[in-house]
């Protein structure tokens, strides 16, 4: 402290099925009942070892049961946790544990499971969606949740409670990070404030931030200034003072004890809306406690106070016996259309004899004008248990369509007093609307959500019941659509994805499919070439099939050929279809080749499918699916997004190039090309998850989604990094240089289902130009004669993500509020001091907007720049329309001009109503001690020296003057001193 410093400047997952769709982010079970958030799940992975069963169960208890009181008191007494399951894995024999009915890991709301490598056992939450979305899930690890208790964890992480509501935040209410991270130029750890001299931290707080800084490259106190940013450099670090006491923000430094409100509008816990935090980007400088407000939990308001003393939460330890399935199938006459039945009668029979787990149970209901019992659950034992079920898959129609009727029976059998257990799948398949005056879906759907069963809906043609969706999406289920010249694949496609809501899903039954093709056989002979890579990790029964022959007879031959030129020719014939079957594929570069020699009306499904080798434990998986859900009611306010997710293991994989595959109502289709770059419909870079908005539903009626992946030469990367995860103090941070790991080439195709659109897009310009949240300022030059600035971000879209904008409006100020989204068009003489960017101004690079996803510099001459004050820009997108887009994240650039010292008077360790300021950089002069005495003595004597040279000169100048007189000669001018 004895030394001046001069003043310096400025985001499944367990294994999913490749083939699975998981639906709407924001389908959890968790509601809030009376203030009590209800059926919140935890799932623990095998990953936890069973050793620490007790420990593990124990310590998740004491998270929520501290976490209670602080999310009570942070929600301003509205919401605290009322009961929670835990859900064990089925390894974990000895841990006494009731019967589960819906819970499954891939759909918990928190899971126990191996880390993330980047992450380590550092707790987060996996967020794809934009503001005020829920999130995926909340990620512990074993070891974190083990050593709970332990001080070193609570030093590093903060305490068990605030943790955990730091994390439910981002999961329910859909906020984002109000902290900076060091080497992050989008979302600095410090940045300049309006009257501050020096660069604070990037944060949150009803207070100035009171700490010291470090250069973590050296270990020294002082840190350097980054000559582009005017802010303190990557290597800069910082530490709290002890004294520190904010009471916000819980999204924020959750660690700091004082901490337990979020940042608010009002004055007392006032928002930080100029802070450049994730959150002010992605939220538009809005408020978490707005976000959080604005939550279906709360909109209403129907809140009131409890106490908590006498609202104790409930657990229930629960563990998997098995997945139930009951199917019911529409036997109604229309069923007789196209051969829906037969195709439903062979996918049906595929399933159980192929894909259907070991272990489950599977009853099967028919429904036409009633509904009657085809099978009982029976157990899926072995091939014989499999044969003997699909001899009863239905085939004979009936009048009437009775959905209800179906689905009624269905819960029935789920329900039986005969069983202990609860819960199921329904897949429920139906090609037509209910009959008037039977029973409906609405008569039944709150039997089923009591009753804790999910649906998985199969429409068969586009006049199925339009609510099997809704049904679906309420019931945290999914949707697929069949079209009439579909060939039984797709249909094969949708059970297999139903299998994904098992308890847990074993690495050796995912099925992973690598090529996809569909041809045209209308002339003969017919040849059907194609080429896919089996990578290191899959190629055990690999199987080339071909759907929707006519004849077998028009089948001439099949071959695979692997990469040492060996060919697979043996050919098993079924009813439609044909296959060839590999037991272990080599890995390296197959081709096929398949010969009809006689046309057929119909085109051909060609696909190739395969299973992990049985020594891979991390399989290379892919997740298609719609957050939005499969019933859009109205395209024209609903932002359709297509979200596809590759990763390795625990490893989100990048730089793959993925595109998605849509098939209209009128059959048209469409293909997207998914990116990771963390802006517009994309939400954080590089995390393993491509996305795109699709802004082109301008029809009525049923779409179906599907996603490819490929990789080609190693070009992608298993990086280990996604989410949003506390902020680390004490040196305890993130490591930010994970090594990327090249990945062998590989191909994935999964299926997302489909999405009904009630109300179609009514016309181009429905959507306003996309938003730009990586505005950053990458130059700031400062001469004798002007001051330029460099700008950069990535080009918006004229509907959202797509096309180009028409033009850019760019502002800046010295006042955050004078260019944010409420502000932006107030043209009032309150924002007199608001400046506008103009094309005059430009000295290099581009306004000129281009292709949306592209990267877009401008640098820019300003003329009304003060030094020594931060000055804010945010620029808004405008379409040929003149539709605006939000108003960007802000940026903000400092041209210094002195550097200053702050002198306190008097410090007695209490820091109310201090301003914000560097521990390091405060002399004291008033201490006890021999140091203080010291400093006094060193202080006086710098200025009795300062006196006694300046003493000095005076007389060296008065002596030289007098003898340039007595010589004669005048003194030169060019001889003066100063």
């Amino acid at each position: 402290m004895g030394r001046t410093v001069l003043t310096r400047l400025f985001a499944l997952v367990l294994v999913i099925h490749c083939t699975g769709w998981m639906g709407s982010s924001a389908a959890t079970r968790v509601s809030l009942v009376d203030n009590g958030y209800v059926d919140l799940v935890f799932a623990i992975s095998d990953a936890a070892p069973q050793d620490q069963s007790d420990i593990i169960i124990k310590n998740i208890k004491k998270m929520i049961l501290d976490a209670s009181p602080v999310l009570y008191v942070a929600t301003g007494d509205r919401a605290y946790f009322k009961s929670v399951l835990i859900l064990i894995p089925q390894s974990w024999k000895d841990v006494e544990a009731n019967a589960s009915s819906w819970e499954t890991f891939e759909k918990a709301d928190v899971i126990v499971d191996a880390p993330n490598p980047r992450h380590k056992d550092v707790p987060y939450t996996r967020q794809n969606g934009k503001c005020g979305e829920r999130g995926e899930k909340i990620h512990l690890t074993p070891n974190y949740v083990a050593t709970l208790d332990q001080e070193n964890n609570n030093q590093a992480y903060g305490k068990p409670g605030k943790v955990f509501v730091h994390e439910w935040a981002h999961y329910r209410y859909g906020v984002f990070d109000e902290y900076g991270t060091r080497g992050d130029t989008n979302f600095p750890l410090f940045y300049r404030v309006q009257g501050e001299k020096k660069p604070v931290p990037n944060m949150c707080a009803n207070k100035p931030a009171v700490f010291n800084v470090r250069d973590i490259s050296n270990n020294s106190p002082d840190c350097k200034i980054d000559p582009v940013t005017k802010n303190y450099d990557e290597n800069c670090d910082f530490e709290f003072n002890k004294f520190y006491r904010p009471d916000t923000s819980l999204a924020s430094y959750h660690q700091i004890d004082s901490v337990v409100h979020f940042c608010k509008d009002n004055q007392e816990h006032a928002h930080k809306s100029e802070a450049p935090t994730k959150h002010n980007a992605m939220c538009g400088g809005v408020s978490v406690w707005t976000v959080i407000m604005r939550s279906p939990d709360f909109k209403d308001n129907k809140t009131k106070q409890v106490d908590l003393d006498k609202m104790p939460t409930e657990f229930n330890i629960v563990r998997s016996s098995g997945s139930r399935f009951v199917l019911v199938a529409d036997v109604s006459d229309s069923m007789r259309i196209c051969n829906r039945i037969d195709k439903l009668g062979e996918s049906v029979r595929a399933w159980i004899k192929n894909d259907l787990p070991t272990g489950s149970k599977l009853g099967m209901i028919m429904f036409s004008s009633m509904a009657h019992v085809v099978s009982d659950l029976q157990v899926i034992t072995d091939m014989n248990s499999r044969q003997e079920m699909m001899k009863k898959v239905p085939s004979q129609l009936f009048s009437a369509t009775c959905i209800g009727c179906g689905l009624d029976l269905a819960v029935q059998m789920l329900q039986s007093s005969n069983s202990t257990e609860a819960g199921g799948i329904i897949v429920l398949v139906t090609d037509g609307k209910n009959s008037p005056g039977y029973l409906t879906i609405a008569d039944v759907q709150k039997d089923i959500i009591d009753a804790g069963i999910r649906v998985v809906s199969v429409a068969f043609g586009e006049q199925a019941d339009k609510n099997i969706e809704q049904l679906a999406d309420i019931t945290d289920g999914k949707s697929y659509f069949i079209r009439d010249d579909d060939t039984s694949e797709a249909l094969e496609q949708a059970f297999l994805g139903a299998c994904t809501y098992q308890s847990s899903v074993n690495s050796s039954d995912l099925q992973f499919k690598l090529f996809e093709r569909t041809a045209s056989a209308d002339q003969s002979p017919t040849d059907i070439n194609g080429g896919f890579d089996v990578d290191p990790t899959v190629g055990r029964n690999l199987k080339l099939s071909i759907f929707n022959l006519e004849k077998l007879a028009n089948l001439e031959s099949m071959e695979l050929t692997a990469p040492d030129g060996h060919v697979v020719s043996k050919i098993d014939y079924q009813t439609t279809t044909a296959s060839v079957t590999v037991d272990s594929a080599m890995v390296g570069r197959w081709a096929l080749n398949i010969k009809l020699n006689s046309p057929q009306t119909k085109s051909v499904l060609v696909t190739v499918t395969t299973q992990l080798r049985p020594d891979v434990k991390t399989p290379i998986t892919t997740r298609c699916w719609v957050p939005n859900g499969a019933d859009i009611k109205n395209a024209n306010n609903n932002r359709i997004r297509i979200h596809a997710e590759v990763w390795k293991g625990s490893h989100p994989v990048t730089g793959a190039t993925v595109r998605a595959f849509l098939v209209k109502p009128n059959d048209e289709s469409e293909v997207l090309d998914l990116l990771d770059n963390g802006v517009n419909a994309d939400t954080v870079a590089d995390d393993g998850v491509y996305s795109k908005y699709y802004t082109n539903a301008t029809q009525q009626g049923r779409y179906t989604v599907q996603c490819q992946v490929i990789s080609n030469n190693d070009t992608a990367q298993g990086l280990g990094f996604f989410g949003s995860a506390s902020p680390q103090l004490h040196g305890n941070v993130i490591d930010g240089n994970d090594n990327a790991t090249p990945i062998s080439s590989f191909t994935r195709i999964a299926s997302g289902g489909s999405f009904q659109v009630e109300i179609p897009v009514q016309s181009y310009d429905a959507y306003p130009p996309g938003e730009v949240t990586d505005l950053a300022v990458m130059l700031v030059n400062d001469t004798a004669t002007n001051i330029t600035i460099g700008l950069q971000w990535t080009a918006p879209g004229d509907e959202l993500d797509a096309g180009t904008v028409a033009y850019y409006e760019l502002k800046y100020s010295d006042i955050a509020a004078d260019v944010m989204n409420s502000n932006f068009d107030d043209e009032s003489s309150v924002r007199k001091r608001r400046s506008v960017i103009k094309e005059d101004d430009l000295v290099a690079g581009s306004l000129e907007p281009i292709e949306a996803g592209s990267l877009q510099t401008a640098t820019f001459m300003l003329s009304d720049i003060q030094r020594e004050r931060p000055y804010y820009v945010a620029l808004r997108a405008v379409d040929k329309a003149n539709n605006t887009g939000q108003v960007s994240n802000l940026v903000v650039f400092f041209v210094p001009d002195k550097s200053a010292l702050l002198i306190v008077e008097d410090f007695n360790g209490d820091l109310e109503g201090s301003t914000g300021f560097e521990t390091r950089d405060i002399i004291y002069v008033k201490q006890s001690g021999v140091r203080v005495t010291s400093l006094l003595v060193a202080a006086f004597g710098l200025i009795l020296i300062a006196c006694l040279c300046v003493t000095l000169l005076m007389a060296v100048i008065k002596h030289t003057k007098a003898h340039s007189s007595y010589a004669g000669i005048p003194a030169s001018k060019n001889h003066d001193l100063p």
